[in-house]
């Protein structure tokens, strides 16, 4: 039985991904005549702030640092949700109101820095949803190591056989297998299942698709 859920952020709750691809292709690549090929891109989907960091001359090269590189996304991005809101994924709300109204834990566990996750959280009114949380820069290994789940899982005071990850990504759901979690799959950007040599314990198409089954309390 699912007792507590642990949620990626980006990509899952919020379409941020998206966002920042468009930075890199829209704004950040023409103002500084850097290529960033979109296969290059989709790689560091996932990856917290240090493992984007050693990536990111490897495929993009030394034309810009990694920190000029990563101002101008934020400021694009920034600027953009400031504009036109944080991007909410489909059925997130209705998802969060599930999972309190059936007394389930529920935990953050994101590869994105602590102020910015509390600004998206704060922005959407998410905030409120979450019992515990575990950011990218409290943890030493990035996803695909279990590190930020199995941390989000002893903020929950849980055990991963009863607690449910919610993942978009490869490493994310690597993350989750390797910890021993019941991973939950929403493909985002890039669909994982070809790219995983095991299969998630469940797929879904948005996250309110899962409700029956992680509120269900049915014995999985």
């Amino acid at each position: 039985m699912i007792k507590n859920v642990i949620f990626d952020m980006d990509g899952l709750m919020f379409d941020t991904e998206r966002l920042y691809v468009r930075s890199l292709e829209e704004y950040v690549g023409p103002k500084t005549g850097v290529v960033f090929p979109r296969e290059n891109i989709l790689k560091t989907l996932g990856s917290n702030h240090a493992d984007f960091r050693r990536m990111f001359p490897v495929l993009f090269g030394t034309a810009i640092s990694f920190d000029a590189c990563y101002a101008m996304i934020g400021s694009w991005m920034k600027n953009e949700m400031e504009t036109n809101g944080v991007p909410v994924k489909p059925g997130l709300y209705a998802l969060l109101d599930a999972l309190k109204a059936s007394g389930i834990g529920v935990a953050l566990a994101t590869g994105t820095r602590r102020p910015i996750a509390q600004e998206y959280l704060r922005r959407t009114g998410t905030l409120k949803y979450f019992d515990a949380f575990a950011f990218g820069d409290q943890v030493t290994h990035g996803k695909p190591d279990p590190e930020i789940f199995l941390l989000a899982c002893r903020a929950l005071h849980a055990e991963p056989d009863t607690t449910a990850v919610f993942e978009d990504s490869v490493n994310g759901l690597k993350a989750a297998h390797a910890g021993g979690f019941f991973s939950v799959c929403v493909p985002d950007l890039i669909d994982p299942l070809p790219r995983l040599d095991f299969t998630p314990d469940a797929v879904f198409r948005s996250l309110d698709e899962a409700i029956p089954l992680i509120c269900g309390h049915k014995n999985i």
